[in-house]
């Protein structure tokens, strides 16, 4: 992969695929080796190297990251953090440097709350799927993309006949966490993994690659559960077409992305075309982080679907 001028390194082995009724994960793996060490958030709390409060003049959309430990500390995109004033979501990957303070930018994600509750902690979850992309597309539509994320929140209440008195998205997510859990004995992390890519009812939705496979490790539940919360069964008679899978991340390679400026330490980078979007973070010339997902129905056009590559719909 060129971005910039420079190779970075992408080279993805597809595995065997995992099937529970009507959705299939296909687990992915790195076939290059990492040099960098980097600090998860989950470690760091639990270590006590990392905290995060809300800013001395409180705002929805900024808290305040310190990192106290010697190497830089990686947050991923959507990765919630509960309490505080208000629940929040990381609106983007990003690496803090080792002994550094950073106000970053987050977004809401329990509307109906605006009162310290306790210090923030590390949720269970990342934001779902739908969340994650509906974000996505509505900053590079230039519109509200707090509203787009509180509005899918609201969504996933109604689909599933719930009400969060604060319209948190965790407690939506622990309304159905036993429901999921049958999915998840399913697909279990395998040796080396980095990453995901998952199908439902026979469509691709969109895949997750991270540095390592240890801090993938981390984020195998949280990535599954994501795509879990917006499954709905219609379709448990589908073929993989392992043949498409294999081009859609070999066309990875070859997208057009474009540099943006970033909070931290990272690099990012955007790729858009008429039938996905996503993010690839880089550091010292290492792929940290790395997003694919479909576009939401809505914007995609009757036209659009009829010049669908190979490899989408399964």
């Amino acid at each position: 992969m060129i971005i910039e001028d420079k190779e970075i390194g992408f080279d993805i082995e597809v595995l065997k695929p995992q099937v529970h009724e009507n959705m299939a994960a296909i687990p992915l793996k790195s076939k290059i080796s990492y040099r960098l060490d980097l600090l998860t958030l989950k470690k760091g709390l639990e270590l006590g190297l990392v905290e995060v409060k809300e800013c001395e003049q409180s705002t929805v959309n900024t808290i305040k990251v310190t990192n106290n430990a010697v190497t830089p500390l990686i947050l991923i995109d959507g990765e919630e953090i509960l309490g505080a004033n208000q629940n929040r979501i990381v609106n983007s990957t990003l690496l803090i440097a080792p002994k550094t303070t950073q106000a970053i930018s987050v977004s809401c994600t329990g509307h109906g709350r605006w009162e310290y509750k306790n210090e923030f902690k590390q949720s269970e979850y990342i934001a779902d799927f739908n969340t994650r992309r509906v974000k996505e597309f509505a900053k590079r539509s230039h519109q509200n993309s707090q509203q787009a994320i509180w509005d899918s929140i609201k969504s996933l209440e109604v689909e599933n006949s719930f009400k969060s008195p604060t319209s948190a998205m965790s407690e939506s997510y622990d309304n159905l966490k036993i429901s999921h859990n049958e999915f998840l004995k399913a697909f279990e992390i395998v040796d080396g993994q980095c990453g995901v890519l998952v199908i439902q009812n026979g469509e691709i939705k969109g895949f997750e690659i991270f540095y390592n496979p240890q801090i993938y490790k981390e984020y195998h539940e949280k990535v599954l559960r994501s795509y879990l919360m917006n499954n709905k069964v219609e379709n448990t008679l589908f073929t993989i077409d392992m043949d498409g899978i294999k081009s859609l991340m070999n066309n990875a390679n070859i997208l057009a992305f474009n540099k943006k400026d970033s909070e931290g330490m990272e690099y990012k980078f955007e790729f858009e075309d008429d039938f996905s979007l996503g993010n690839l973070y880089s550091y010292e010339d290492e792929i940290i982080h790395f997003s694919y997902f479909t576009k939401p129905d809505e914007s995609i056009t009757d036209d659009t679907n009829e010049q669908m590559p190979v490899g989408y719909v399964l």
